[in-house]
């Protein structure tokens, strides 16, 4: 008998609110298989909340998710980017340039929305990664797409104060910094609705971009306090399907924050390590050539945080980074 095979994954639209469309858009990354635009009504147009990445085939499930909800790429009247990675902001220039909009990003979109590839292979190096993988790993990159369509830009700065309009009410903007320094939610607050990008998702699952500000797992935990003061009901993710249990998001975070906190410092109880030995050491079996840039990405961000703290100190790296308890 045949195996039963997985259903093809297409874009698909659903409403999950009146005049409020989720569009969930397929992925072809590692442990992260989909992705979510939402589509808000305005009048007799939309506004688009995230665009999905750019790949062969991702501009045909955007739209034929927008045709689920009985729209087409001609409705968006304005683009709104929750934050300048590729999954959520790859296919904003062309599809600004076909509905003829506008893209609002918050101004720190410019300081990570380039990646530099000799300068990851650097920071990996300084990292403790082994040569080998690591030039495997990068021959790999260089053979793939960037994930983004044309020249990424904002029409204007999305920050407090900066509101839009749609039939669902006025969305405010609530700076998130930490996952991203760009990073933004969303906030309707009398249907007491948050669009939280990446900095809530369905589950727990962290990531952070190092090296643009001094301290991104701190500003992460700040954010957290700041989306807990705003009292909202629904959380419409940027991965994942909404959720309302919002106030059990933020704990989990903090917990899951704390434990790879806990875990570090246990990594490093017995000596000084890289921070690719700390990041074996602290997630296991799951640290595999699929997930390492990712988990070593998390680690370099929880030792800069406690080195913030002023908990573990770092050699200066010749040539590989060493980290140690400070005491």
């Amino acid at each position: 008998m045949r195996k039963p095979t997985r259903p093809r994954e297409v874009g698909r639209g659903e409403r999950v609110l009146p005049g409020v469309w989720r569009l969930r858009l397929p992925l072809d990354l590692p442990g992260v298989p989909h992705v979510n635009a939402w589509a808000l009504k305005a009048g007799s147009g939309i506004v688009l909340v995230d665009t999905g990445m750019h790949d062969r085939g991702t501009m045909a499930h955007l739209e034929q998710a927008l045709d689920r909800t009985g729209h087409r790429v001609s409705d968006i009247q304005l683009i709104v980017v929750t934050h300048a990675h590729i999954d959520h902001c790859g296919q904003a220039p062309p599809l600004a340039k076909r509905a003829g909009c506008e893209v609002w990003m918050h101004p720190r979109w410019a300081l990570h929305a380039h990646e530099d590839l000799d300068e990851s292979i650097d920071i990996a190096l300084l990292s403790g990664v082994p040569e080998g993988p690591l030039r495997q790993w990068a021959d790999a990159r260089r053979g793939m797409g960037t994930g983004q369509a044309g020249e990424l830009y904002s029409d204007k700065d999305l920050v407090p104060g900066v509101t839009f309009e749609t039939d669902a009410g006025v969305w405010q903007v609530v700076e998130t910094p930490g996952h991203a320094p760009s990073h933004v939610c969303l906030h309707q607050p009398e249907q007491r609705v948050l669009l939280t990008g990446d900095h809530l998702l369905g589950r727990v699952s962290q990531y952070f971009d190092v090296g643009y500000t001094p301290d991104p797992v701190g500003e992460f935990l700040e954010s957290l306090t700041v989306v807990e003061g705003l009292d909202a009901r629904l959380a419409l993710a940027g991965h994942a399907r909404p959720f309302t249990d919002i106030q059990a998001h933020i704990d989990a975070n903090r917990v899951e924050v704390e434990s790879k906190l806990q875990a570090t410092r246990a990594a490093l109880a017995d000596g000084p390590r890289s921070a690719y030995e700390v990041a074996r050491v602290v997630y296991g079996e799951t640290f595999n050539a699929d997930m390492a840039s990712w988990l070593i990405t998390l680690t370099r961000a929880w030792l800069v945080h406690l080195a913030r703290l002023g908990e573990i100190l770092n050699d200066g790296g010749d040539p590989v980074e060493h980290w140690r308890l400070a005491s």
